[in-house]
Protein backbone atom coordinates (compact mmCIF):
# COMPACT_ATOMS: atom_id res chain seq x y z
CA UNK A 1 0.00 0.00 0.00
CA UNK A 2 1.19 3.91 -0.52
CA UNK A 3 0.82 6.16 2.28
CA UNK A 4 1.56 9.80 1.59
CA UNK A 5 2.47 11.77 5.12
CA UNK A 6 2.32 15.31 4.61
CA UNK A 7 4.59 17.19 7.09
CA UNK A 8 6.29 13.86 7.88
CA UNK A 9 9.67 15.30 8.18
CA UNK A 10 8.62 17.51 11.24
CA UNK A 11 9.02 15.80 14.99
CA UNK A 12 5.71 14.09 14.98
CA UNK A 13 5.34 13.36 11.41
CA UNK A 14 8.80 11.99 11.25
CA UNK A 15 7.86 10.00 14.20
CA UNK A 16 5.21 8.35 12.51
CA UNK A 17 6.91 7.75 9.07
CA UNK A 18 9.35 5.43 11.04
CA UNK A 19 6.34 3.49 12.88
CA UNK A 20 4.83 3.42 9.68
CA UNK A 21 8.66 1.96 8.46
CA UNK A 22 8.96 -0.53 10.98
CA UNK A 23 5.47 -1.67 11.54
CA UNK A 24 4.42 -2.64 8.12
CA UNK A 25 5.14 -3.47 4.96
CA UNK A 26 4.06 0.09 2.92
CA UNK A 27 5.65 2.14 0.78
CA UNK A 28 5.72 6.00 2.43
CA UNK A 29 5.84 8.70 0.80
CA UNK A 30 6.63 12.23 2.43
CA UNK A 31 5.62 15.62 1.31
CA UNK A 32 6.84 18.11 3.37
CA UNK A 33 8.02 22.23 2.39
CA UNK A 34 11.08 22.22 4.60
CA UNK A 35 10.18 25.47 6.60
CA UNK A 36 11.49 26.28 10.06
CA UNK A 37 9.11 23.04 11.40
CA UNK A 38 10.23 20.27 9.07
CA UNK A 39 13.91 19.43 8.66
CA UNK A 40 15.42 16.41 6.89
CA UNK A 41 17.65 15.17 9.83
CA UNK A 42 14.73 14.02 11.18
CA UNK A 43 14.45 11.35 8.73
CA UNK A 44 17.83 10.52 8.89
CA UNK A 45 16.76 6.52 10.21
CA UNK A 46 14.34 6.61 6.88
CA UNK A 47 16.22 8.44 3.73
CA UNK A 48 17.81 5.13 3.22
CA UNK A 49 14.73 2.73 3.21
CA UNK A 50 13.47 1.47 0.14
CA UNK A 51 10.17 1.95 0.96
CA UNK A 52 10.63 5.84 1.26
CA UNK A 53 10.11 8.63 -0.50
CA UNK A 54 10.31 12.01 -0.11
CA UNK A 55 8.82 15.21 -1.93
CA UNK A 56 9.52 18.75 -1.15
CA UNK A 57 6.49 20.43 -2.02
CA UNK A 58 3.89 22.98 -0.26
CA UNK A 59 0.33 21.51 0.67
CA UNK A 60 -1.19 24.66 -0.68
CA UNK A 61 -0.28 23.68 -4.35
CA UNK A 62 -2.64 21.02 -6.04
CA UNK A 63 -0.39 20.05 -8.48
CA UNK A 64 2.20 18.94 -6.33
CA UNK A 65 -0.20 17.28 -3.88
CA UNK A 66 -1.81 15.71 -7.10
CA UNK A 67 1.79 14.53 -8.02
CA UNK A 68 2.60 13.26 -4.16
CA UNK A 69 -0.56 11.11 -4.15
CA UNK A 70 -0.58 9.39 -7.27
CA UNK A 71 -1.81 6.09 -6.58
CA UNK A 72 -2.22 6.27 -2.72
CA UNK A 73 -4.77 4.55 -0.67
CA UNK A 74 -4.19 6.68 2.73
CA UNK A 75 -3.17 10.41 3.00
CA UNK A 76 -2.27 11.27 6.46
CA UNK A 77 -2.17 15.18 6.49
CA UNK A 78 0.46 16.64 9.99
CA UNK A 79 1.41 19.48 7.94
CA UNK A 80 1.11 22.97 9.58
CA UNK A 81 2.20 26.24 10.22
CA UNK A 82 2.41 26.50 14.29
CA UNK A 83 3.40 28.12 16.82
CA UNK A 84 0.45 30.47 18.50
CA UNK A 85 2.63 33.85 18.97
CA UNK A 86 4.05 33.47 15.22
CA UNK A 87 0.32 33.61 14.14
CA UNK A 88 -0.47 36.42 15.83
CA UNK A 89 2.98 38.28 14.07
CA UNK A 90 1.55 37.00 10.75
CA UNK A 91 -1.44 35.01 10.12
CA UNK A 92 -1.01 34.48 6.59
CA UNK A 93 1.43 31.53 6.29
CA UNK A 94 -1.03 29.91 8.27
CA UNK A 95 -4.23 30.84 6.51
CA UNK A 96 -1.71 29.29 3.29
CA UNK A 97 -0.81 26.42 4.80
CA UNK A 98 -3.67 25.00 7.16
CA UNK A 99 -6.51 26.14 5.31
CA UNK A 100 -5.83 26.25 2.03
CA UNK A 101 -3.54 22.99 1.72
CA UNK A 102 -5.98 20.94 3.57
CA UNK A 103 -8.49 22.44 1.09
CA UNK A 104 -6.18 21.64 -1.54
CA UNK A 105 -5.33 18.26 0.08
CA UNK A 106 -9.01 17.56 0.19
CA UNK A 107 -9.68 18.41 -3.49
CA UNK A 108 -6.57 15.92 -5.34
CA UNK A 109 -7.66 13.22 -2.79
CA UNK A 110 -11.26 13.73 -4.23
CA UNK A 111 -9.84 13.94 -7.93
CA UNK A 112 -8.07 11.37 -7.63
CA UNK A 113 -10.42 8.55 -5.65
CA UNK A 114 -8.32 8.04 -2.68
CA UNK A 115 -10.07 6.01 0.12
CA UNK A 116 -8.87 7.28 3.48
CA UNK A 117 -7.98 10.57 4.10
CA UNK A 118 -6.75 11.85 8.55
CA UNK A 119 -6.19 15.30 9.25
CA UNK A 120 -4.09 15.54 12.09
CA UNK A 121 -5.14 18.54 14.21
CA UNK A 122 -4.82 20.31 17.92
CA UNK A 123 -6.16 20.89 20.97
CA UNK A 124 -5.89 24.51 20.44
CA UNK A 125 -9.10 24.67 18.38
CA UNK A 126 -11.24 24.14 21.46
CA UNK A 127 -9.96 27.49 23.45
CA UNK A 128 -8.50 27.06 26.79
CA UNK A 129 -8.29 23.48 28.59
CA UNK A 130 -7.53 24.27 32.38
CA UNK A 131 -7.18 20.40 33.17
CA UNK A 132 -8.09 17.65 31.83
CA UNK A 133 -8.91 16.74 28.68
CA UNK A 134 -11.68 18.16 25.65
CA UNK A 135 -13.92 15.48 23.69
CA UNK A 136 -13.93 16.15 20.11
CA UNK A 137 -17.50 16.63 20.33
CA UNK A 138 -16.92 19.74 22.23
CA UNK A 139 -17.62 23.43 21.08
CA UNK A 140 -14.63 24.93 19.10
CA UNK A 141 -13.36 28.27 20.39
CA UNK A 142 -10.01 29.01 18.85
CA UNK A 143 -8.27 32.00 20.60
CA UNK A 144 -5.36 32.20 18.04
CA UNK A 145 -4.88 32.72 14.11
CA UNK A 146 -3.35 29.35 14.76
CA UNK A 147 -6.21 27.68 16.13
CA UNK A 148 -8.55 29.49 13.77
CA UNK A 149 -7.08 28.47 10.72
CA UNK A 150 -6.78 24.74 12.23
CA UNK A 151 -10.47 24.87 13.05
CA UNK A 152 -11.15 25.75 9.70
CA UNK A 153 -9.35 22.85 7.92
CA UNK A 154 -10.93 20.48 10.35
CA UNK A 155 -13.99 21.80 9.34
CA UNK A 156 -13.35 21.14 5.63
CA UNK A 157 -12.52 17.93 6.19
Amino acid sequence: MKIVVSGGAGFIGSNFVRYLLDQTDDHVVILDKLTHAGNMENLVQACDHERYSFIQGDIADLETVRRAIDGAEIVINFAAESHVDRSILDPEPFLRTNVQGTFAMLEACRRDGVGRYLQVSTDEVYGEILEGSTPETAVIQPRSPYAATKAAGDLLV
